[in-house]
């Protein structure tokens, strides 16, 4: 039997061929694993940021509930307040329009500090939401420009 090839004798081109085919397959294996797992990554830090928002109106939530029961119960004491003090002012401011007028006055104005109080409260509460979702953009942005730039 005669072989008109010498490599095919000792199988060495075969060998190499299978080889540089295996290293080809392990690379793009490889690839393929270092892609999904960038992109599990950024999925894992979009989950995790959309759990911190959730968590921060939540708890914004739950506390511009509280301020308002309790600004809601510091009003009727208030209320209560200037109802003895109108009583109070009688010798010294003796038409009763005039004192009812004085407590609505100083009434209206505690009620209007309360309500801009909460506002900026919660205001302050909520901007931390944005910058989660401002950290998990670049996050998802850097795993794709290293994608594709590999």
């Amino acid at each position: 039997m005669e072989h008109s090839n010498p490599a095919d004798l000792n199988g060495r081109p075969h060998r190499e061929a299978a080889r540089h085919a295996d290293r080809e397959g392990s690379f793009r294996e490889l690839a393929s694993k270092v892609v999904s797992d960038v992109s599990g990554l950024a999925k894992d830090e979009a989950a995790l940021a959309r759990l911190e928002i959730e968590r921060t109106v939540k708890r914004a939530s739950l506390d511009a509930a509280a301020f308002v029961l309790g600004a809601i119960l510091a009003l009727i004491g208030l209320a209560m307040l200037c109802t003895t003090a109108v009583v109070a002012l009688e010798p010294a401011l003796p038409p009763l329009w005039a004192r009812m007028l004085l407590m609505c006055a100083v009434y209206l104005l505690a009620g209007g500090l309360t309500g801009v109080t909460a506002i900026v409260s919660i205001r302050n509460k909520l901007q931390v939401a944005p910058r989660a979702r401002e950290e998990a953009r670049a996050v998802v942005d850097a795993a794709e420009a290293e994608i594709r730039h590999g």
